[in-house]
């Protein structure tokens, strides 16, 4: 039992990193990240025909980025900064639809329209004028 519990002991103690060995490298990844998603956003949002501001989509990108700012564990930023860069590669090679970008939005002025349009049909119309 004895050199079980201190093989446990001992392999509990190391963990690996992912990417990142110190914490001065793990922001170095997410600064990294920031900084191609903001230099991209532009071409992203005008490449898929968004109808989102460019300023608006850069607020975004801010607050989700700053949502996991008291995030401290090397590992589980160098995860984060994985999944971002996959979704940076998504948004780049045209590998996610209008509609994943959009996910990332509140309701747009184009989606508020739409709503609008749809609730004003006539028995919609009939409906409100009987109250």
């Amino acid at each position: 039992k004895q050199w079980y519990q201190r093989r446990v002991a001992i392999t509990a103690g190391i963990v690996r990193p992912i990417l990142s060995k110190t914490p001065e490298e793990a922001r170095r990844g997410v600064t990294a990240l920031y900084r191609d998603f903001y230099r991209e956003m532009e071409w992203t949002m005008r490449s898929h025909m968004m109808d989102i501001p460019i300023a608006t989509a850069r607020k975004q990108l801010k607050k989700e980025f700053l949502k996991n700012k008291n995030v401290t564990d090397i590992r589980v930023i160098d995860l984060m900064v994985v999944k971002g860069r996959h979704t940076f590669d998504e948004f780049h090679q045209f590998w996610a639809q209008n509609y994943n970008i959009y996910n990332y939005f509140d309701i747009t002025d184009t989606q508020k329209q739409k709503k609008e349009e749809r609730s004003n049909t006539f028995l919609d119309n009939f409906y409100k004028s009987s109250d």
